[in-house]
């Protein structure tokens, strides 16, 4: 770590952090004119700043408020920033932000790299206690790295931003206190990918995929919401998942079929338990096209390894509506063993009060039922 400018010089595998300056400016500008940044970033249009002088004033902002602006650098060049503010001394403590303005390099773990380095030099060089962010409940992306890098979800401001679309956001508050892990047991967005499927974390903008492969009324049958009659519908179930698994209570996942990459369905965790090490595995959904194939198979597959294997879990338990003797034969068929039934376990979307048949499987469950899953993936 070397010193330049106003604060250090902070280097990673990929990534190095290194004060602003107002040779940057115009980099601040071109990203605040992309559409898509200025959203997920800020819940602005276009243009937060008009011009290069407007750019500067907000680089030397951060003096003034205990704090320092860094670039981050990706391949030679400034691909975003990284920011902390209002340090308090005698708290030992700073709000961070961070934001990659190259489209280009969205999801390539850049942000979290940057996240890192921010988070050593605060706790190990400054000595810093908590760190504590805000972001757009709708920028999943940003949630998903910021949990990853050790932050965690304290609340959720409800209507709490303004946005330039003329509607109100929540705010996510998040913070890292110094001496405080994470849970052992905590199920993050994961890619998990076999030879039919790949499960990807469900995100908004595969709504409009996602209605083309569940819009036929039978899919819906068996589950809380009514079948979907337009791609808003659908966006609105994937907004409620995504807002469970900014909660911690769910994981959700979009069920991509390999080779030809279509969307076929969704799958999640729910009922995350991680005192206990446990999760119920549901909401599954898949087309026509792909039902009696491996994909139901190998989805569940791949959740279960990851769930034992990667995560520790002691307990998957699966439950169904008793009636629905289809996906009973199906869970039976992966090994899960039937526990019983809760009587009125719900209210479903047309105002059916159904009973529900639980399912589970346990860590000394998996050997054998790994072996059964690979058999019959394997013929």
């Amino acid at each position: 770590m070397s010193t330049i400018a106003a604060g250090p010089v902070l280097r990673g595998e990929r990534v190095a952090l290194r004060p602003m300056t107002h040779a940057d400016a115009p980099d601040l500008v071109r990203w605040s004119r992309d559409a898509d940044f200025a959203w997920y970033q800020w819940g602005r249009r276009p243009g937060r700043f008009p011009d290069e002088a407007t750019a500067r004033e907000w680089i030397d902002r951060f003096a003034e408020r205990a704090g320092v602006v860094f670039a981050i650098e990706h391949g030679g060049r400034a691909v975003g920033f990284a920011n902390y503010r209002d340090l308090q001394p005698k708290a030992k403590s700073c709000e961070i932000g961070i934001g990659i303005g190259e489209r280009t390099l969205w999801s390539r773990g850049l942000g979290r790299e940057a996240v890192g380095l921010l988070v050593r030099h605060l706790l190990e060089d400054l000595g810093v206690h908590r760190i504590s962010l805000h972001v757009l409940a709708f920028n999943d992306r940003a949630i998903g790295a910021y949990k990853a890098s050790g932050f965690q979800v304290e609340g959720i401001e409800r209507d709490a931003v303004m946005t330039d679309r003329g509607q109100y956001a929540d705010d996510v508050a998040m913070a890292l206190v110094a001496g405080r892990p994470a849970p052992e047991f905590n199920p993050r967005p994961i890619t998990l990918e076999g030879r039919y499927v790949r499960l990807e974390p469900l995100r908004m903008e595969h709504a409009e995929e996602l209605f083309r492969a569940v819009e036929e009324a039978e899919i819906w049958t068996w589950l809380g919401d009514p079948p979907p009659r337009a791609v808003g519908d659908v966006e609105r179930y994937v907004r409620r998942a995504l807002d469970l698994q900014i909660a911690g209570e769910h994981l959700p996942w979009l069920t991509r079929r390999l080779p030809d990459g279509r969307a076929i369905g969704t799958t999640r965790y729910g009922a995350i338990d991680r005192a206990n090490r446990a999760v119920e595995i549901g909401w599954t959904m898949l087309s026509r096209e792909a039902r009696r194939t491996a994909a139901n198979t190998e989805a569940k597959y791949l959740q279960l390894r990851h769930a034992f294997e990667d995560l520790g879990a002691l307990r998957v338990w699966l439950k169904t509506d008793l009636n629905n003797e289809r996906s009973q034969k199906a869970i039976e068929r992966i090994g899960a063993r039937r526990e019983g039934v809760i009587r009125n376990e719900r209210i479903v979307w047309n105002g059916r009060v159904r009973d529900a048949v639980y399912y589970s499987l346990i860590d000394r469950d998996w050997t054998e039922t790994k072996n059964h899953l690979e058999r019959l993936l394997a013929r």
